[in-house]
């Protein structure tokens, strides 16, 4: 059985305000395309299909195109929900969908959903964990069974209902944040914002390949056979630079795989510009960059005038601009310097670790110049709860 394992795609995502619906709908054809020509048998999606829980029309009929795309070819697609996903939306119309050999898993109900494959090699057993937090999983447990209270507990639970037959193959999707993975500081998956999440790797023991999603950065983690696909393309300026591309796996006999890498190119570039003034006006330089998303860094000592409109005028795609002693440069703005930098990302820092009832609180507080009293906390963490299903 040959897979083409992607996750992370984040359609409808912007990045410092620019669109990347054009970016992913080139990509997307790409996989299409490398896939039939290297005979795919289906196509895993290992979550955060979407950037939003509430995502725009243009985003969804990408989506759209590249399954029916997908289906055209007679390629299988497994599809779970990630965290930036609304797992009931991700869900809708999956009855009518497995007709057509396209599974979803959008929520998990309590049980292990398994699509049962089979070739020249044997059955084969794809399992779909989507997105679970201890909260999502502790619905499901019985009175009396002691809570899940890291996500280590709660994945371990989730895939304890998970009957593997060890004389067979057995395929994990799931979407979590595993220990081990390396995650790009300042990235779009920040390590802090993630921090909270750690899952034990030894939960996965007993499966032949595990397809995850939520790390960006193409990696295995511990082994070959439990792999992060990484995203399609950069969505971070942190991240430039970085390979971008899907995972090839080939699960022949029991214990028998080969995994490689099919590289992607985005339709639109995004680079790391670095040099003076002069030199980033040099009309060479314009020609080469002017088309692609750039980062710009100037090797400058003191601060150009109203910088910002001069250089988009040249490079319309300009995701940023700083100076390469730290100062970063916002329009409307003279200077900020690096201590102030610091200081605003170390807050938002701390912000992403906090839970959504803690949030909540600290905003309540803010508002009403009291504390909530035990019953609003009470009744805000069930309502929290029901509607995120306990999503940070």
């Amino acid at each position: 059985m040959r897979f083409a394992h992607l996750a992370d795609l984040h359609l409808g995502r912007k990045v410092n305000s620019y669109s990347m619906i054009d970016n992913q709908r080139s990509v997307l054809k790409q996989v299409v395309e490398k896939a039939v020509k290297r005979e795919v048998d289906a196509v895993i999606l290992a979550g955060d299909i979407y950037d939003s829980q509430v995502p725009e029309a243009d985003a969804m009929e990408v989506l759209n195109e590249f399954l029916c795309a997908l289906k055209d070819e007679d390629i299988d697609v497994f599809m779970i929900a990630g965290n930036h996903d609304r797992g009931d939306l991700i869900n809708y119309g999956a009855a009518l969908l497995e007709e057509m050999n396209i599974h979803v898993c959008g929520t998990w109900t309590g049980k292990m959903e398994c699509i049962d494959m089979l070739d020249k090699y044997g059955p084969l057993h794809v399992w779909c964990l989507p997105y679970i937090t201890p909260t999502v999983v502790n619905r499901f447990k019985a009175e009396g069974e002691p809570e899940c209270e890291t996500f280590t507990d709660a994945v371990a639970y989730a895939l304890s209902k998970a009957k593997l037959d060890m004389n067979e193959r057995n395929v994990l999707i799931a979407h979590q944040y595993f220990d081990g993975a390396v995650v790009p500081a300042g990235g779009s998956e920040d390590y802090l914002s993630l921090g909270s999440e750690i899952v034990d790797v030894s939960v996965l023991a007993g499966f032949d390949y595990v397809a995850l999603g939520h790390v960006h950065t193409a990696q295995s983690v511990g082994i070959d056979t439990v792999r992060y696909s990484g995203a399609p393309l950069i969505y971070s300026t942190a991240e430039i630079g970085a390979e971008r591309s899907f995972t090839l796996v080939n699960l022949e006999d029991k214990g028998t795989y080969r995994i490689s890498t099919i590289e992607l190119a985005p339709e639109r570039e995004m680079k790391n510009l670095i040099g003076t003034f002069r030199e980033l006006l040099n009309p060479d330089m314009i020609n080469a960059y002017k088309d692609m998303y750039v980062n710009i860094i100037l090797k400058e000592t003191k601060d150009i005038p109203d910088v910002i409109r001069v250089l988009k005028d040249k490079y319309p795609y300009v995701m940023g601009v700083a100076y390469a002693d730290g100062r970063i440069r916002l329009e409307g703005t003279t200077e900020v310097h690096t201590e102030v930098r610091d200081g605003v990302l170390t807050a938002i820092r701390q912000l992403k670790l906090k839970e959504p009832n803690a949030l909540f609180s600290d905003f309540y507080e803010f508002r009403n110049k009291e504390p909530m009293n035990d019953e609003q906390k009470q009744y805000m963490a069930e309502l929290i709860a029901e509607t995120f299903g306990g999503t940070e």
